[in-house]
């Protein structure tokens, strides 16, 4: 039976077209996935391997993430992709990595395919400076990626080396996002969002795992993870991530947002932990405050972003304190750090989908939609539901209806 199974292999192999796309990915983005996606389709590729750098000769860079992250941010991007995989030749490897070696070692793994070596077509200008360029061309298909209605520029230069070195250089033009990983590495730092720039599950990782960061939201992140669990810091810096998007478009400071979002548990204690620090801060509770103390670690946690993280606007301590069942004064600054802790990607529930969709076109209604989910959820646990949730939806309710008839 193994001499049949790998027999079908070998002949699969000797028909196979790879392509191998070489790149940092710091991080991966939708730019790559359509590049990929477009060579296979044209191409006829059975397969395209991203090829994860570990440290190419042409980028050098100490702000560079660990290979080891880029390779997990790749995976996860193409999870859902058919036909493509992350390749971690070159790290396992080690060191400087030219393209020769590489293909070198890709045609002793797949001695019978045919191997496509994509890069983007400004990189042809410098293609005889590289490392052996003839070899390269023996090796594989060199495929240059240029944007349509530029065909012209390179053919020239696809045509001199393959008269120069011999060998065969594919043209594909497409038209996909104009976007770059040093655009999303900028745009996280300064608090904007890149959903649908970045393939979500990557997005997701890049942000657990605190990449790309301000230094300041770096430190404070890093003290934040000393008092949560794993679970829970997880939540939170993918809380981060759902306050930036919702504030962003709903033309709110980002920067208070991520801030705000980043503080939001760092009161979520151990029930006893809650309790005592409430008392010692001399903060008066209720029966339902004691049962449950869940309930107050956003009001607790607003106290100690002040006292031990030093945050003083009032925006963003209010929104803290607010996150948890709401106020009848709730802002629309206040609702997105609520909706962003209800709604964050790792949220699996009811009707969550709906709930994110609606968020993005009313906070009011998405705030009232989701207290009333949390209602219902209480109440099938068999736990008491908090006053201020009812007070809170029927002050968002008058303030809809008064919108509905030009109250405001």
């Amino acid at each position: 039976m193994f001499f049949i199974h790998k027999r079908f292999r070998m002949l699969y192999n000797m028909h196979m077209k790879i392509g191998i796309y070489g790149g940092t990915f710091d991080p991966v983005h939708m730019g790559h996935i359509f590049v990929a996606r477009s060579v296979k389709q044209e191409l006829g590729l059975d397969r395209v391997d991203f090829v994860v750098a570990a440290d190419p000769p042409h980028k050098h860079s100490a702000e560079r993430t660990p290979a080891a992250l880029r390779f997990d941010m790749v995976c996860a991007a193409l999870k859902r992709e058919r036909g493509m995989r992350a390749s971690d030749i070159e790290i396992r490897r080690g060191g400087v990595s030219y393209t020769v070696d590489t293909l070198r070692e890709m045609k002793r793994l797949n001695k019978k395919a045919g191997l496509y070596f994509i890069v983007g077509a400004d990189m042809l200008e410098d293609f005889p400076k590289w490392k052996n360029p003839k070899e390269i061309l023996e090796l594989a298909t060199l495929v240059a990626v240029n944007r349509r209605g530029q065909e012209r520029d390179i053919e020239a230069l696809a045509d001199g080396i393959s008269a120069e070195f011999g060998g065969r250089v594919e043209i594909i033009s497409a038209e996909g996002p104009d976007i770059s990983s040093t655009e999303i590495r900028r745009r996280v730092q300064n608090a904007q969002t890149v959903e649908r720039l970045v393939p979500l599950s990557a997005e997701m990782l890049l942000y657990e795992k605190r990449l790309y960061q301000p230094k300041s939201i770096e430190q404070l992140a890093e003290r934040v993870s000393n008092v949560l669990d794993e679970y829970r810091m997880r939540h939170t810096m993918l809380t981060v991530r759902e306050a930036v998007g919702l504030a962003q478009y709903h033309g709110l400071s980002t920067e208070k947002a991520r801030l705000a979002a980043l503080l939001h548990d760092c009161a979520k204690l151990g029930r006893e932990e809650t309790v005592q620090y409430a008392e010692k801060m001399g903060y008066a509770l209720t029966n339902e405050e004691r049962e449950n103390p869940f309930l107050i670690h956003s009001r607790i946690g607003a106290l100690l972003a002040r006292d031990l993280y030093g945050v003083q606007d009032t925006e963003i301590l209010n929104a803290i304190e607010r996150h948890t069942v709401g106020c009848a004064e709730m802002t629309p600054f206040d609702e997105v750090i609520f909706l962003a802790d209800k709604l964050e990607p790792s949220r699996d529930y009811r009707r969550i989908r709906d709930l994110r969709e609606l968020a993005f076109r009313d906070l009011d209604r998405a705030t009232i939609a989701v207290l009333r989910n949390t209602i219902e959820y209480t109440e099938n646990k068999g736990m008491r539901i908090h006053p201020q949730t009812e007070i809170t939806i029927a002050a968002l309710e008058k303030r809809v209806k008064a919108r509905l008839h030009g109250g405001d």
